[in-house]
């Protein structure tokens, strides 16, 4: 029995575009090999992690292969593990994001993930609602 995944027709609750962007990303994209060596995906995911911003998206596109990138409601790209990158076109805005990110963490020497520094940053909420983001710095 083959399972299809069922067509997405309306966005999530709060309207992120979280699966509009998937679906662009699954159907008919658009996709390149990574021109550097092959990905150390510690480094480069702990990279990520700690010095791009909210538009900083990952996704499991395939059961094996994890996949991070850049995203917004209405573009988005990715770099999988194995080096695959895919985005909805090829002259995709997060197209671009992700090369100019994969570039700057060349230039940073790809650092391991030991190299970065955790700390816990106090986050006054909206609404009262208060708590602690975890920072990575290099």
């Amino acid at each position: 029995m083959v399972r299809r995944r069922p067509r997405v027709r309306y966005d999530d609750r709060l309207h992120t575009g979280a699966r509009t962007a998937l679906d662009r990303l699954l159907k008919n994209a658009y996709t390149e090999p990574y021109g550097g060596a092959a990905v150390d995906w510690p480094s480069w995911r702990t990279w990520a992690a700690a010095t791009v911003g909210p538009q900083l998206t990952m996704a499991g596109l395939n059961p094996e292969l994890w996949a991070l990138g850049h995203s917004t409601a209405t573009t988005a790209a990715v770099i999988q593990q194995d080096g695959a990158v895919l985005a909805e076109s090829a002259d995709s805005p997060s197209l671009t994001a992700l090369r100019g990110w994969l570039a700057a963490w060349e230039d940073a020497g790809r650092p391991a993930p030991e190299t970065h520094q955790p700390a816990l940053v106090r986050h006054d909420g909206d609404q009262g609602a208060g708590g602690w983001n975890l920072r990575l710095t290099l």
